[in-house]
């Protein structure tokens, strides 16, 4: 059995636990570079064999940190960009409710159809991400580490996992958290998720 270990990026100068920032270039905090310090630490025994990142500049810099010493290689993928939220981005989902409420409402009850106004539509979105994660890690040599945005992890889960990404609305995917999979002859299986033990005080729980 093979694994694939992917880790949200920790938390920015944006406030991501609080606000939406999808492509917004923003980069981490101090204290998301401690996040990732504390996840390399937890993750110091493995070897990895690739390793892949958003072109966002939050997910470079978490990976780099990520694989520290290791000689891997981070390979830099543009389908693994974050929703664009459009409009909102910046905003708290309070602050969207708030200054449009008319697209807050219909954001409710759309599920992934909903566009986010002059942004992605949620569907859309991930099935762009489903489809290249499961073109990647088919066939990337493992152990293999991706380091990603919250919406990218779902969109993988689902696409890897053979699941509707609706079954990962509720999902907790916390700044800083680790999800583990392997792959074995009937595919891939989830074995561990939102791990966050490793950041002791550096946790944000509200981030999921």
């Amino acid at each position: 059995m093979s694994e694939l270990i992917l880790v949200r990026h920790g938390e920015t100068v944006g406030e991501s636990a609080l606000r939406l920032y999808g492509r917004t270039d923003i980069e981490m905090s101090d204290l998301g570079r401690r996040q990732m310090a504390a996840v390399r630490d937890a993750l110091a025994d493995i070897e990895f064999a690739y390793a892949a990142s958003s072109p966002l500049r939050r997910s470079r810099e978490a990976a780099r940190i990520v694989i520290g010493e290791r000689k891997t290689t981070v390979d830099i993928v543009g389908d693994f960009t974050e929703i664009d939220f459009g409009q909102w981005e910046g905003w708290s989902l309070a602050e969207a409710a708030e200054k449009d409420p008319e697209n807050h409402c219909e954001w409710r009850k759309s599920g992934v159809e909903f566009r986010f106004p002059g942004g992605d539509m949620k569907r859309e979105f991930f099935q762009r991400v489903a489809c290249t994660a499961v073109e990647i890690f088919g066939q990337a040599p493992r152990p293999a580490l991706a380091v990603l945005h919250k919406g990218v992890i779902k969109g993988i889960l689902a696409g890897l996992l053979g699941k509707p990404v609706a079954d990962f609305t509720e999902y907790k995917i916390e700044l800083g958290s680790i999800h583990r999979l392997t792959l074995s002859q009937t595919g891939w299986n989830l074995i561990s998720e939102n791990e966050t033990r490793h950041l002791a005080e550096f946790r944000i729980p509200s981030s999921a």
